[in-house]
Formats: structure tokens, sequence, C-alpha cells
């Protein structure tokens, strides 16, 4: 048997990386990237918004993996907690005490957040959270209340239970719904119309069987945001109505909107708050999933029931100290308010953008610094040049346009950005909160000078560059 060590694990050289990944990681996910043109990264080091490969190349990460990076890679103050965590030899994992960095943490969080949200519980990823925010909701009800009201188009995790009320992407093909689909309840998300008739539709007698209403203040897929007063307005519907509310501020939260969570741009509190992704200062595995007081109390308020709901990971000590540094960087540097300012910034240059470009760009969505240009490609154009059919994610005419703009971007102009597959003619601009508007600047400039080359040459150097790579191995 031959493991590698962790030295020759850095030292790899590119091809036989890429071979372990396909081989013993997913296959399926190397074959994308090397469409993308990723597969002939080699990356050397990251920091702040700055990927830099082997070849010499600065990639700008217009991506934050995805919201992890809200600081950015490796800030020197993360990497400072990390040290001193690591040269008091503070303790990671306890399970028979308290542990004082879990105690810190969640008043921290409670500082940041309105009342009543005070009472933590840490979790690894955000499907985590948002399962724990679901059992939370479940066990405070009464046994008679069995279902879930989630909105079309949102997505809240790829975990059994979380997938049950995840809606968009077409992530539950193939697979057994945690919660089972009768007790689960889609609504038209903006709608508050929509909500009142199914909650009548199930009520009987003055009664209803709703245990809680899923909902992302803005969605992290289609990045939709909401009318003014909706949040409000279901936060209202559903305590009148005896259903707790949980507010999904996963990918929009820690500061992306403006404010600490998108739905505090309204004077709205929900019952339950979960929060994932930078929380971790892009360097640690951290959700949480915040409630008030009472519904803690009425699910694990007894000691017998206290540790109904725990994980193997709840809260290491690092994990926490990490979060710890970054919730006090968000506010020492006053990263929030310039994620407001850059978030206006930006929308008037892609709203410059999309004036220069009528017809192109058919509509701008989203805020602060998580927005979306939607595009319009050309139907049946993409599939004069290839086969689309055959190209796996890239399946669609606009899926495969989308994959085009990724690598022209690379390539062509050394910024990494998104998309997400359930809505494929929409791409995602979400840079770190450390993003500057020079970065904003060369962000939009690119978009600019692809567009004015024009779709059809995009897509031709994308068919193009994807036949030299299979034709050198690359």
């Amino acid at each position: 048997m031959k493991i590698l060590s962790l030295q020759e694990s850095l030292d790899l050289e590119l091809g036989k990386a890429n071979e372990l990944y396909s081989r013993h990681f997913n296959p399926g996910l190397m074959n994308i990237y090397k469409a993308l043109g990723m597969g002939s990264w080699d990356i050397v080091s990251a920091e702040g918004m700055e990927i830099r490969l082997r070849d010499g190349r600065t990639i700008l990460d217009f991506s934050s993996s995805i919201g992890v990076l809200g600081l950015g890679h490796n800030h020197p103050r993360i990497l400072a907690a990390e040290r001193i965590c690591h040269e008091n030899k503070v303790i990671d994992a306890i399970k028979m005490a308290p542990h004082k960095l879990q105690g810190a943490l969640a008043h921290n969080l409670a500082q940041m957040l309105p009342d009543p949200l005070e009472v933590s519980f840490f979790s690894v990823s955000g499907a985590e959270a948002v399962e724990a925010a679901m059992k939370l909701c479940e066990k405070a009800q009464s046994p008679e209340k069995t279902k879930f009201i989630t909105m079309s188009g949102s997505f809240h995790g790829k975990t059994h239970g979380a997938l049950s009320v995840t809606t968009a992407g077409g992530f539950q093909r193939g697979f057994l719904m945690g919660i089972p689909p009768e007790n689960v309840i889609e609504v038209e998300y903006g709608s508050l119309d929509a909500v009142e008739r199914a909650i009548a539709g199930e009520t009987s007698g003055g009664a209803n069987p709703i245990i809680a209403l899923l909902v992302e203040p803005v969605t992290g897929e289609g990045v939709h945001t909401p009318p003014e007063g909706y949040l409000r307005g279901l936060a209202e519907i559903c305590k009148k109505n005896g259903i707790y509310t949980i507010f999904d501020e996963v990918k929009v939260g820690m500061g992306r909107m403006g404010t600490f969570c998108a739905f505090q741009q309204e004077d709205v509190a929900p019952d339950v708050v979960t929060l994932s992704k930078a929380l971790g200062g892009g360097k640690r595995a951290i959700g949480a999933m915040v409630s008030g007081r009472e519904i803690y109390q009425k699910a694990y308020g007894s000691r017998k029931d206290c540790s109904l709901h725990t994980s193997t990971f709840t809260g290491l000590g690092e994990s926490c100290a990490v979060a710890i540094e970054a919730l006090n960087i968000y506010r020492d540097d006053n990263l929030i308010e310039k994620a407001r300012e850059n978030g206006e910034y930006l929308s008037r240059k892609l709203s410059l953008l999309k004036e220069k470009h009528k017809g192109k760009i058919v509509e701008l969505r989203g805020r602060g610094l998580l927005q979306g240009v939607r595009f319009s490609f050309g139907k049946g154009l993409f599939d004069k040049v290839v086969d689309t059919s055959k190209m796996g994610l890239f399946k669609t005419s606009d899926s495969a346009f989308m994959a085009s703009m990724l690598r022209a971007l690379n390539e062509q102009h050394n910024i990494l950005a998104h998309f997400a597959p359930s809505s494929p003619d929409l791409l995602h601009i979400m840079p770190p909160l450390i993003v500057e508007t020079g970065h904003l600047d060369t962000y939009v400039d690119a978009l600019d000078d692809i567009l004015t080359k024009g779709f059809a040459v995009m897509a031709a150097q994308f068919v193009k560059a994807n036949i030299r790579d299979r034709l050198t191995g690359a």
C-alpha cells in the first residue's frame, strides 16, 4: 500500500493530480472543469481576491466559492486566529464539558441579529443548519403538525431532509425524500396571496397541519429579490396561523446584501435563521441555526430532550475561533456597509452595460454583492455549431453559451465566474466582500468586451478550445 505524504500531495504534477481527481474523486466534475478551461489550472496559492497559477497567471475570483469566501482567500486575520489556536493548543473537541468559544460565538451572533434570535446550534454545513431548523420547529410544534411550506425555485441543501424542500435545479431526481412529498407544500416565491391560499387549503376546523415555512430572503439560484414588505408579510401570516418561519440566509447572509442578514432590510425577524458559508472566514466548515429562546425551550429545554439534536463536529474550538474573528473583521473593516456601497456601484455599471448591449442583456437581478445578469443568447445559434445533447451539463444551448462565457472570462480576462445550472442564462456576480471598485470595473469591462465581439465568436472559441483540449489530452 502506498499512501501519499502531505508534501508529496502538495507537489503533485498537474497531470497526475487531475488523474487522481478523476479516478478517485469525481470524474464528471473533472470533465466540466476541463470544458471550462480550468483543468489546466495548477494553483500555487490564493490570497484576497486572487488565485495564483503556476503558469504565472493571476485569476480574479468572482465566485467566492459560491459564498464561502466573504473575506476572500487566506485573510491575514483569519490565519492569525488559527495560529493563536495552534500556539495555545486550544481544545477543539470536547463533549463532556462546555466550550467557552461556543458560548462566545453564540453571543456574538445574538448581537448581530434582532430579537428574539439569541440561541445557536452549530453545524458543519448550511444543509445541516437547515435540517436542524426543521427539526427544531417540528419538535416545538404539536404532533398533529406534519407539513412544511417551501418556495418554488428554492435551494436549501442536498441532504435528504433539506432536499425535500429544495425545488430548484432538479436536485431531487433519483432520490427518496427524507420528508415525503405529500408533507411538503410548494408555493410561488414573492406572492403572499399564494401563501394565504395554501394555508387556507390546509385549514380545517380552524387548525392547519403546517409546521413551518422556509424561504430564502433572496433566492440563491435564481437571484430573485422579493417585493417590498414580502418577508414581513410572511412572518405576520405565519404567526397568525401558528406556523413558524425559517429564513435561510446560508448563501445571502453574512453581509452580502448590505445588512448582516438579507431579511434585516425589512422590519422583521423570523423564528429561526440559518447561516453558514462565509461564517467560517473561508477557512472552516461551520454553520449556525439561530432561534428565539421560546421555541428552543419548547423543543429542547428539558434535560431529557436537550441532546435530541446534536452533531459530531458541533462547534469545534478552532472553527468557533475563526468564526468569532470573521464577525469582528466584518465589523472592524465596515465590510457590510461597503457591500451595500459596492453593490450600488455594480448595479449602476451593469445598467449602463445593459443599455449598451440591448437585446443581449435582458434582465438584471439581485442587489449588494450577489447580482445576476440574464442574457438572451439566441435560441438555436449554438446548435448550429455543435451537438449540445452530447455535452453533459451543457446539454442546452443556454448552458453551452454560459459555459462559453465562463471559459472566455477565464482564458481571455483571468476572471473566475459561475452560474447555476437551474438558471443557465443567468451569470452570477458574487465577489468576496473585500472587493474594490477597480475589480468590479475589470469584471464589467470583460463582459463588455465579450458582448461586443458577439456570442457567435464566443461559442466558436469555446468549441475550438475544447477540440484542442481533446486532441492534446489537456
